[in-house]
């Protein structure tokens, strides 16, 4: 559809306009159909959509009261979520608070961390670490936190926060040249080094997602991984905030991705499938142990957003999260993963094409190489994932590309709803494998028949 008023994300792109929304299918105004593989770029929409249910729960409210300001009022709704999302983090997390974006939420666990480190008398404290191959939000400072170079580095100059990197889990191709599990974990250990290298008492919080998102889709930390993470911060008295925005309300197969470690961050994250895209909803859930200060100290959170535990969002929030434990849709998910895992690596983890296929849950990415012997990456310039993603399209399916970088560029990711079917699985597995093989046959062409040989 060509707009004239409404800005775009980029300037010349054309997309399909879509008119309608059931389940996990979507339909354009050509009336094409397409199946949302994504959960909506990525693993937003939790519970599939037209859910009469969560209308009219906003209904409801909206009629009974729209908006008050979080400065000068409590709301029910925002309390009630708070009761349930705490309850539903598992863990000793204790308080909730609620805003519009995961990078709103984002830059205000980093706030909540600061503050919580001042309150007990450690001003100094003020540098974030992250991860490479990470993505937490699009505002300045999210965007400093994460590690997304062609998302972030026109902007490098009002990036004044000061932050540190360490390297990824990334096995497949491990940045520092070991192997698991002869590493043990190394790239964990490298938070303690850094640390080290910055001064202790400098460092307030590492922040982390449980599996990565749109950074390195599905790139998914090995065991032992987060339960060393712990031990260092621990060590250091540093906060570990878990950035859940993704792997949130049963998208890995359990209620939060944390839980597949034996290892409670001080900080979730979340958004996303918190409300299923209904609305825009986001929020910060922090421990015992992060809340116990502010407490005892009657102290402020030096913190505040206009839309802060909007009543409308959180009544949605509600139903949704409602719909999520009724229908079991956490263990739909854990099991619908397992099958989805068997059907793509029946289907798809022998193509030549497929370097690595990784993920939990209902959340799957793929790397995507020229040569899986070597694990030699494809030319940027042939933008493989991105004619994967358009091949999808065509082919009545949505697969989220990733980007940022060149490794990013070519890998892809399936992230259907938690209420995703077997007939589902096998429709977008139907899907996906003509669309793989048919963008195979254009960047690898003896492909087809190595495989034939083989």
């Amino acid at each position: 559809m060509t707009t004239k008023h409404l800005l775009p994300r980029v300037f010349g792109q054309e997309f399909p306009l879509i008119v309608r929304a059931e389940g996990i299918r979507l339909w354009d105004a050509a009336g094409n159909e397409y199946i949302d593989s994504t959960s909506g770029a990525i693993s937003v929409s939790s519970v599939g959509h037209g859910r009469r249910e969560v209308a009219d729960a906003m209904h409801a409210q909206v009629m009974r009261m729209d908006y008050v300001h979080d400065n000068d009022f409590h709301n029910e709704p925002a309390h009630a979520l708070a009761d349930k999302v705490t309850a539903f983090a598992g863990g000793d997390f204790s308080r909730a608070v609620f805003f519009s974006s995961g990078s709103e939420a984002v830059e205000s666990a980093v706030k909540l961390a600061h503050n919580y480190h001042a309150i007990r008398g450690n001003q100094g404290r003020n540098i974030v670490i992250g991860r490479k191959r990470s993505f937490h939000g699009a505002t300045i400072a999210s965007l400093g936190f994460g590690d997304v170079s062609a998302r972030k580095s026109i902007y490098q100059g009002y990036m004044p926060l000061p932050t540190a990197k360490i390297p990824a889990p990334y096995c497949y191709r491990c940045p520092l040249g070991k192997t698991y599990p002869d590493c043990a974990v190394a790239c964990a250990r490298e938070l303690e080094t850094t640390i080290k290298e910055l001064g202790p008492d400098n460092v307030s919080a590492f922040i982390a997602e449980p599996v990565v998102g749109a950074a390195a889709p599905a790139l998914t930390p090995p065991a032992g991984y987060y339960e060393a993470i712990r031990e260092i911060c621990d060590k250091y008295g540093v906060l570990w905030i878990a950035d859940e925005i993704v792997t949130g309300f049963g998208r890995t197969g359990k209620n939060m991705g944390w839980m597949h470690w034996d290892a409670q961050p001080d900080i979730l994250v979340v958004a996303k499938g918190l409300s299923g895209g209904y609305v825009p909803l986001s929020g910060v859930i922090a421990s015992a142990k992060v809340v116990a200060p502010f407490e005892e100290q009657g102290a402020r959170f030096t913190h505040g957003l206009t839309y802060q535990n909007h009543p409308v969002a959180c009544a949605a929030a509600i139903a949704v999260v409602g719909i999520i434990e009724r229908e079991g849709l956490v263990q739909n998910a854990a099991e619908m993963g397992a099958y989805l895992e068997e059907r793509l690596r029946a289907t798809v983890s022998h193509l030549p094409m497929v370097g690595e296929l990784r993920g939990k849950g209902l959340l799957w990415g793929m790397e995507l190489v020229a040569d899986r012997a070597t694990r030699a990456r494809f030319d940027p310039a042939l933008g493989v994932g991105a004619k994967v993603h358009k091949r999808g399209l065509t082919n009545g399916l949505v697969i989220y590309q990733s980007g940022g970088s060149a490794v990013a560029s070519d890998e892809v990711f399936i992230s259907p709803s938690l209420i995703v079917t077997r007939a589902d699985v096998d429709e977008i597995v139907g899907r996906l494998v003509p669309t793989l093989e048919q963008v195979q046959a254009e960047v690898l062409p003896g492909a087809a028949l190595r495989t034939a040989r083989a």
